[in-house]
């Protein structure tokens, strides 16, 4: 039986493919965790700014070596290889299959065809949807993603993800009802809804089933004791109904991740981004009422084609205003194929790495306050398990921490030592920036 190894890049959207191949895959081949003991290689890849594409490209250079020993295939799929396959396989000879984003049932077949020397190149628009496929999970036990939707409706004037993923393809309500069981009897005690846009969910589906109604079913029928939250918020469409079934379900963890991009009126118009200011202070103020201990994420973006000194100014007094418990910001990434690939005026990539530093320490002054506000205060932590930094100390998150992009919640090996996916109360006794520190309340 053929080893195989995936090497996984790019978001959790792109992990939960990884995931699902890694499901077809293990029906079929024995799934190896080290590539070099491998005879093929697959590289999900990411494809959505530069420093990605590059990080792939040398992904797949780098995997091109073992070629010299066990490796006889190597397979490129995920958004690099949608948007770019033809090219990939025609200028780089070391791949030997391609599989898009929307083929993802034919991974067992593109590996066949790969050892047999035929370099296969799937990447049709098959309308794919994402069901209940088999996967083998690569998160910890305890933590879960879980897809709702494929593709996007929004035509932002910077993105490449409707290029390369499509339009929105929403699962049905009862699929992902059905998942999120399974994954509650599998031992996960956190589940994170995502899609390109988590509010657009049901907007493409006959029955008009919304967010707001999977979010109430999930709570009818998960544990009670399972922790859900879900990112990528478009602003305009986190209404008051979802935001009541936020607030009103159990098992919702008050977190919003509310992507704005920016707040100048005239940047947002250049975005595509449909936003005025009156509208985004009001629903940040809806969002605080419906849950007054929300933690607010949000990402941004610096140096856009005309950002001016003053539009990054008032970027910076709404950052202050507003006082995000977390924050993402990025410098503008010209991609190919979009509307703001050639934009002018371009902003000057040193002026634009400025304000991204600028805005990051700001935000970090912010992030301390707020953490600073948690002292003294005790709160549920989900334990991930024994930190890395020193055998005394374990870490874990509470509810305001998302997986992997926030921070981190460590606290004193207890005597009694708590497993992976327990939930314990800790007391908040150090604040820094981005993490908590604290004691295990008996």
């Amino acid at each position: 039986m053929h080893k195989v190894a995936l090497i996984h890049l790019g978001c959790p959207k792109n992990l939960v493919d990884s995931e699902v191949m890694l499901g077809y895959l293990g029906q079929e081949f024995s799934l190896e965790t080290n590539p070099a003991e491998a005879d093929v290689i697959i590289i999900n890849t990411c494809g959505f700014i530069e420093s990605a594409k590059k990080e792939a490209i040398d992904t797949i250079l780098d995997a091109s070596d073992l070629k010299t020993q066990n490796c006889k295939a190597l397979i490129v799929t995920g958004c690099l290889a949608q948007r770019y396959g033809k090219e990939l396989l025609r200028e780089m000879s070391e791949i030997d299959g391609i599989l898009g984003v929307e083929e993802l049932p034919r991974i067992n077949e593109v590996v066949y065809k790969a050892l047999e020397g035929q370099k296969p190149l799937f990447c049709e628009r098959t309308g794919y949807v994402p069901g209940i496929a088999p996967r083998k999970r690569s998160t910890p036990s305890y933590s879960a993603y879980l897809k709702i939707a494929e593709g996007c409706l929004n035509h932002c004037a910077y993105c490449a993800i409707p290029l390369i993923r499509g339009s929105q393809r929403s699962r049905q309500l009862t699929d992902i009802v059905d998942e999120a069981k399974l994954l509650a009897k599998e031992g996960v005690k956190e589940i994170t809804l995502i899609a390109q846009d988590t509010t657009a969910y049901g907007l493409d589906l006959k029955n008009n089933q919304g967010l707001a109604e999977l979010i109430r079913k999930l709570g009818q029928e998960l544990p009670e004791d399972i922790w859900l939250r879900t990112l990528y918020c478009y602003p305009t469409r986190l209404t008051s109904d979802i935001l009541e079934a936020m607030a009103e379900t159990k098992q919702f963890c008050h977190y919003i991740d509310l992507p704005l991009q920016h707040i100048s009126e005239k940047v947002l118009k250049g975005m595509g981004r449909p936003f005025r200011q009156d509208a985004t202070y009001k629903l940040i103020a809806d969002i605080r009422k419906a849950m007054p201990d929300v933690a607010l994420r949000s990402t941004f973006i610096v140096g856009y084609p005309g950002e001016t000194e003053a539009d990054f100014l008032e970027l910076k007094a709404f950052l202050e205003d507003v006082k995000f418990d977390h924050v993402g910001i990025f410098a503008f990434s010209p991609e190919e194929g979009t509307k703001a690939y050639d934009l002018i005026p371009q902003v000057p990539e040193e002026i634009a790495r400025e304000r991204l530093n600028q805005a990051m320490s700001l935000q970090q002054k912010i992030s301390l306050a707020k953490n600073e506000a948690k002292l003294d205060r005790t709160y549920p932590v989900l334990v991930m398990g024994p930190s890395e930094e020193s055998d005394l100390v374990m870490v874990g998150r509470t509810k305001f921490q998302a997986p992997e992009i926030d921070g981190l919640t460590y606290f004193g090996m207890p005597e009694k030592v708590p497993e992976p996916g327990d939930i314990i109360q800790v007391r908040i006794t150090q604040a820094i920036e981005y993490d908590l520190a604290g004691d295990v309340e008996n």
